[in-house]
This record gives C-alpha cells, sequence and structure tokens, in this order.
C-alpha cells in the first residue's frame, strides 16, 4: 500500500506540469459529494462530470457506456447484449455481476435506480435528454446506502425557456437503427421536458438482435418557495436475443457464434419498466431547505433461459420515500452547513418458472414466491469551512435492510423462505487542503455497507448442487476505505486531478457457483487498490485533449473454493472481472457548436482506449489479452430553417480488433467470454428548432 500510496503521489505531483481534457469537468457544478450543488473542484472526494456535449459525440447515445470512457476508476463494459444489461464496476466494486449492476448506486434526477437491495440496471438511462452526469467514487458513496461502492447519477436537461422541438436519427452497423423525438417548453412558471427514442439492431452475434421504446418526461413547477419535479420513466424491451458467453476456444474460434444453447432455447429478455416519481426543493428561509422525494415503479420481465428449465415471469412493485434538510450551522465557532435525512424503499418480486418451450413459457409452473427487500437508512452530513485554506466534511448512515423469501411452491418437499435483516453503520471523514484557488488536496476515510441482492440469495447449496431456497448464512460485505486525492486547475481550459485509494472488505460477495439459469455465493475477505490519473488541456489551434488512466487491483485475503468450475483461489489471488488497467485518450479538433450566431461548427475526434488483463475466473487460470481500440468521429453543425442541423459520423475498433469486451467471472462451464463489437460505422442526424 506505502509503494502504491508513493507511486500516486509522484505522478500527482508530475501532473502539475502537465497539460493533459478539454471540456472543463473541474468547472462543472455537482451535487453528489455534498447533496448540493458546488463546483466540482471544490467537491471533497473523486468526482467526474460528463456534459451534454461529450454525452452528443460519443455515439448514437444509447448506453452511457459510450459517454463514461474518460472517466478514470470506472469500467463500463458495454457486452452489446441487450438481455444482459451494461457490466458496471468502480473500483472494482460492482466486478461480480453477471447480470445488471451490483455494488455501484444509480439516481436519476434525484431519485434511486437501484433497488434496496442493491441491485439495478443502465438500461433506464435516457442519454438523448440528460444534460449531465457524475461519477463519485471513494468513501463518500458510502452515505448514500447500501452498494455505494460509488454512485453515478444522471440529471435530466431543464426545460427550454422557450418551445422547442428536436429530431434525431442515427444509422449504423448491423442494422442498428436509432431514433429520437424531443419537446421542451416552459409557460409561466411550468416547464415541460419530454423525450421519446426508439432503437432496433440484428447485433452483430449470432442471435443478439434487440428493439426498445424509451420514454423520459420531466415536469417542473416552480414558485417564490422553489420548484416541484415530477418524472417519468418507461422503458419498453420488446426483444433482447440473448446470446451467450463463450469458452475460450469458442472465443477464439468463431467469438461471434451464439452459444447453441441460448440459440436452440430462444434464451433472452423482455420487460416493461416504469418509474414515477416527484422532487420537491423548498427554501425554507434563512439558508434552510428541505427537499422530499417519493416514487413507485413496475417491471413485468420475461426471461427464457439457455435451458428447457426454467422460463422465469417476474413481476415487481417498488416504492420508495425520503427528504433531505438542510442548514447553515456553527458548531465550537466554525461556519458549517449541516444536512439531515432519512430513506425508505421497498421492492417486491412475484416470481414464477415455467418450462421453456423455445421461448415460450408452457406447462405446469415450477416455482412460485415472493422476493422481497426493503431498507431504511437515515444520515447525517455535514461540511465546514475551517479557514480559508482548510475545510471538512463528516458523515454518518444507519442502513437496515431486510431480504426474504416466501415460497408458495412446496411439491417439490422443500420450503425455500426465509428472511435475513442486516444493519450497517457507515461513518465518514474528510479534511481538504485549499492549497490555492488552483489547487485542493484531500483526503477521505469511510465505511461502507454492501448486503447480497435478492438474487444472491434465492439459490443455496444443496446435495452438490444450487436449488431455490434463500440463503440466509450469506452476510453482507463491510469496506474500510481510503482515499488521498489531489485537483489542480493549469493555464486556462486545463486541468488535472489524480487519487490513490485502498479498500479492506470484511466478507465480501464472491461466487461459490455461477451457472447460466443461477448462482450461489459465498463471504470472503478482499483488498482492492489502485490509482487514478485524469487530465484535460487546450493545446491551441482548436485542439484540445483528454486522458485518463486507471490502476486497479482486486486480490482475495484469504483462501477461497468455487464450486461447479471447480477451482481453488489462494491468498493474493486477483479477482475475476477487474481490468489491470484501463487507458483512455482523446484528441478533438473544432468546436462542437458554433463560437457565433449562424455560424458554421466543425468538429474531428480521435479516441484511443487500450484494457489490460482481465482474469476470468479466481484461480487466475484464464484471463483476457490486452486490447486496443482506435475511433475516428466528426460532426458538422449548420444553422438552418430557423434552427441547427447537426451531422455526425462514426467508425468505432477501425482496426477490427477481436477482443473480450466483458467477462462472466467464475461461470462454471468455462463460458467466460463475451466479444466486444467488430469494426463498425454510424451516421446520425439531429435537427433543433424553436418553434
Amino acid at each position: 500500500m506505502l509503494r502504491l500510496l508513493r507511486f500516486g503521489l509522484a505522478a500527482a505531483a508530475c501532473s502539475f506540469a502537465l497539460e493533459a481534457r478539454a471540456q472543463s469537468m473541474l468547472d462543472e457544478v455537482v451535487v453528489s459529494a455534498s447533496r448540493s450543488e458546488q463546483q466540482a473542484f471544490d467537491a471533497p472526494g473523486s468526482i467526474d462530470v460528463v456534459g451534454r456535449s461529450r454525452i452528443e459525440s460519443s455515439g448514437p447515445q444509447v448506453n452511457i457506456s459510450e459517454a463514461l470512457g474518460l472517466v478514470p476508476g470506472i469500467n463500463v463494459a458495454n457486452r452489446s447484449n441487450y438481455a444482459q444489461d451494461l457490466q458496471v464496476s468502480i473500483r472494482g466494486f460492482g466486478s461480480r455481476a453477471p447480470f445488471g449492476v451490483r455494488g455501484v448506486r444509480l439516481m436519476i434526477d434525484g431519485l434511486p435506480q437501484t433497488l434496496p437491495d442493491g441491485q439495478g440496471q443502465t438500461s433506464q438511462f435516457a442519454a438523448t435528454s440528460t444534460d449531465r452526469i457524475e461519477v463519485l467514487r471513494g468513501p463518500i458513496a458510502a452515505l448514500y446506502g447500501n452498494a455505494s461502492g460509488g454512485l453515478i447519477q444522471s440529471f435530466t436537461r431543464d426545460p427550454s425557456a422557450t418551445p422547442e422541438l428536436q429530431v434525431g436519427f442515427f444509422a449504423g452497423s448491423e442494422d442498428l437503427y436509432r431514433s429520437s423525438l424531443q419537446y421542451s417548453e416552459t409557460r409561466g412558471n411550468v416547464g415541460l421536458v419530454v423525450d421519446y427514442g426508439a432503437l432496433s439492431s440484428v447485433g452483430f452475434r449470432q442471435y443478439s438482435a434487440a428493439q426498445r421504446d424509451h420514454l423520459n418526461a420531466k415536469l417542473v413547477v416552480a414558485n417564490e418557495s422553489g420548484k416541484t419535479a415530477y418524472i417519468v420513466n418507461v422503458l419498453d424491451q420488446k426483444k433482447g436475443e440473448d446470446p451467450g458467453s463463450q469458452t475460450l476456444a469458442n472465443f477464439q474460434s468463431t467469438p461471434y457464434k451464439a452459444d447453441s444453447s441460448n440459440f436452440s432455447y430462444k434464451a433472452g429478455k423482455t420487460f416493461l419498466q416504469t418509474l414515477t416519481g416527484v422532487v420537491d426543493d423548498r427554501d425554507l428561509g434563512g439558508a434552510s431547505t428541505l427537499q422530499t422525494r417519493a416514487f413507485f415503479g413496475s417491471r413485468q420481465l420475461d426471461n427464457p433461459g439457455r435451458t428447457a428449465s426454467p422460463y422465469i415471469l417476474v413481476d415487481r412493485v417498488q416504492a420508495g420515500v425520503g427528504a433531505t434538510f438542510a442548514m447553515d450551522t456553527i458548531l465550537m465557532g466554525t461556519p458549517g452547513r449541516l444536512r439531515l435525512g432519512f430513506e425508505a424503499e421497498k421492492v417486491s418480486d412475484a416470481r414464477t418458472a415455467r418450462t421453456n418451450s423455445n421461448g415460450v413459457p408452457s406447462g405446469a409452473i415450477s416455482r412460485d414466491e415472493d422476493n422481497i427487500a426493503t431498507s431504511q437508512g437515515v444520515f447525517v452530513q455535514s461540511n465546514w469551512s475551517l479557514s480559508d485554506q482548510w475545510s471538512a466534511l463528516a458523515g454518518l448512515r444507519a442502513s437496515l435492510v431486510t431480504l426474504s423469501v416466501k415460497d408458495y411452491y412446496l411439491s417439490d418437499g422443500r420450503d425455500g423462505s426465509g428472511s435475513r435483516t442486516q444493519f450497517g453503520l457507515s461513518p465518514v471523514l474528510g479534511l481538504t487542503r485549499h492549497i490555492s484557488q488552483f489547487t485542493n488536496l484531500y483526503i477521505n476515510v469511510g465505511r461502507s455497507f454492501e448486503t447480497p441482492t435478492l438474487n444472491e440469495v434465492i439459490y443455496k447449496e444443496s446435495g452438490g448442487a444450487s436449488v431455490n431456497s434463500f440463503n440466509g448464512g450469506l452476510s453482507a460485505a463491510r469496506s474500510s476505505q481510503i482515499e488521498l486525492g489531489v485537483k489542480s486547475k493549469l493555464a486556462a481550459g486545463s486541468g488535472v486531478s489524480a487519487a490513490v485509494f485502498y479498500t479492506e472488505t470484511k466478507d465480501d460477495i464472491v461466487p461459490l457457483r455461477v451457472s447460466s439459469s443461477s448462482a450461489t455465493w459465498q463471504n470472503a475477505d478482499t483488498k482492492r487498490q489502485g490509482f487514478e490519473l485524469g487530465g484535460y488541456a487546450q493545446i491551441g489551434g482548436g485542439l484540445r485533449a483528454s486522458a485518463s488512466v486507471s490502476l486497479v487491483q482486486g486480490i482475495y485475503a484469504e483462501r477461497v473454493s468455487i464450486l461447479g468450475d471447480v477451482q481453488t483461489a489462494p491468498s493474493g489471488n486477483r479477482l475475476a472481472g477487474i481490468p489491470n488497467d484501463r487507458l483512455s485518450f482523446e484528441l478533438v479538433w473544432g468546436d462542437a457548436k458554433p463560437r457565433k450566431s449562424g455560424g458554421v461548427a466543425t468538429e474531428l475526434g480521435l479516441e484511443f482506449t487500450s484494457v489490460g488483463k482481465i482474469y476470468a475466473n479466481s484461480s487466475n487460470a484464464e484471463s483476457t489479452s490486452r486490447y486496443s481500440l482506435v475511433n475516428l468521429r466528426s460532426a458538422v453543425s449548420y444553422p438552418i430553417w430557423g434552427g441547427a442541423l447537426k451531422g455526425v459520423a462514426r467508425i468505432d475498433n477501425l482496426s477490427d480488433r477481436v477482443y473480450a469486451g466483458s467477462i462472466i467471472g467464475d461461470q462454471e462451464s468455462k463460458r467466460y467470454y463475451e466479444p466486444g463489437a467488430p469494426r463498425s460505422y454510424l451516421l446520425g442526424i439531429q435537427f433543433t428548432r424553436p418553434i
């Protein structure tokens, strides 16, 4: 650890001489670290902001993975499999997830997109109407509750002052079609944004077609004492074919072919997901504010597997409420800002299973149960200005999470019901040294709390196989974290940030047996450490550059045995699914928007990404190879018909590199590998006009 800290500090010190990202993320407004608006540069932690222009320039605006490539410390693996969603890990947290997102908190417009048990999906992020995305890493994220190894939070754009219509269309390789229609206006004290998008693709792999529709809407009502935002998010995935993962031999010989069983049994996922919520911000006077929020959601899921059994059906209902009160305060003569809050959430899944007859449910019910998760949390957080040179943060969160299963299918002779409640305290302390108006140095320490997800406790080992039964012996993971970081503004339009971190986790949640239809889990101690560096610069002559480097090492701190794949991981072995290193670089010439009214804007971009070895299993017997990708992009904006017309073109994976885009760690049939996309082309057009 000391060697890593010395390396990180040396690199950070050298970085002060760098002119290394073009749009200043340090000057962006963020809310994640302190739960109130402040400059990212002043936020007491490792936080990056991805603005609207980067979201637009990064691709067809289908997945958040397009826009997050330059953020240090995060790995968003786009497996191009809409039946499984993106793999997301922050500083190694979340790497265990065979599908969906675990260990990382997701939020949209202040409303949680992560369930009370810590499971989430990124598919509901509507990139076409997203104004910015914040990524918070490190101990401060623990104040957001269960599964907060990090936080990804997006914010829908504000309504326009005058009526505005935007139409977009993208067409690309593998019959990718992406269309969007967006309307925005403000009348009096009421503003509205409505964004509808449609996606269809046959996919670059055999049997990987997808089709989905997405609606994201925000209605804002303002008055003298504050504002109220009403949020509606609806995602309808009508098709999501699952080609499955591959063994090393199959990946090397036929990387884009579907697994034969996935194809034969029509494995995949379709669903209709809704979330409706309200966020009310009130100014109480005297520098006191109150935010209240409430939401309700549902999800109907059809999930045929890769065998005749099972065909899973889930009918989900979720709801939650929360409030945060903030006020100025004086503590021992030191001015500060105090925040008190609570959150309560519940999700209930009615889960059934039947026989999978080539993608159609048939026969008698073979599983019938309710999976329920509830969480309650209270937190206090205070930020103090100790002097012109020093500021501090202290916070504490208490979380109570209950996971339960009620089994109604008893004809198999086994009652799989069960329940367990786990309690966690998450204290956080941080100190920032404001060396100058251009440089901040910070240190944060804290403890985080992560329970198993419902999907991790509804199966347990019995008789050498996983069975449908509550696993009450699986405990919550408890992590102790420390990070040391620096942020610096250099010349105009240039800046750099760096951080080193170290985490010890007691009773981490790691694989016991991972199969295609189920997985069982166990507790083991682990460690994670790493270094992050990000920079941006205006080079001159219309050129600007951005870069990030991430080094992450996740290891077992004790000996672990994995079933199914029958392997042993001695203490010191690497955790599966975590890239050893990741380097991203971008060089851009021109402007995304015209410099003057009525002008033409042209932008050309070169993107480079290099990802290091990723171990595929805990024995470290198999791993991916390092791969590097080069992408090219261009955009032209032109005023016409009283509005602005923008055309974009992209070539991704210019060298047509075959590589493993994601890993299913410790899969018992050694089908670890999911290929990334080959060379692909994209053309797009977007027209925006006041009406």
